[in-house]
């Protein structure tokens, strides 16, 4: 299943950029694997989204979790929302 995890960062800038290599290391596995679908900040760099695909909620929130970024405080709050397509091209025609 499809899981969007929308992430607000805190306002410390040089921390997000000092682990920017861990936690963009840390994401290529899920890539790897398959449960990341898509990821990205916000043109505001105020937080990020990432689509996962999971067997569940709480895997996805586990994801978010053993984020570098979450460790050091980087990450201040999420959310994981059930998330009904992970491309255009997986939406089309299915209504």
């Amino acid at each position: 299943m499809n899981f969007a995890a929308i992430i607000e960062y805190g306002d410390d800038k040089a921390k997000v950029k000092a682990l920017h290599a861990a936690h963009r290391e840390y994401l290529r596995q899920f890539l790897e694997n398959g449960q990341l679908r898509a990821a990205g900040p916000f043109a505001s760099d105020a937080g990020a989204l990432w689509v996962l695909d999971t067997e569940t909620a709480e895997q996805a929130d586990d994801i978010v979790k053993g984020d570098p970024y979450t460790a050091a405080g980087v990450i201040k709050a999420w959310k994981v929302r059930p998330f009904a397509y992970w491309s255009a091209q997986g939406a089309k025609g299915a209504r």
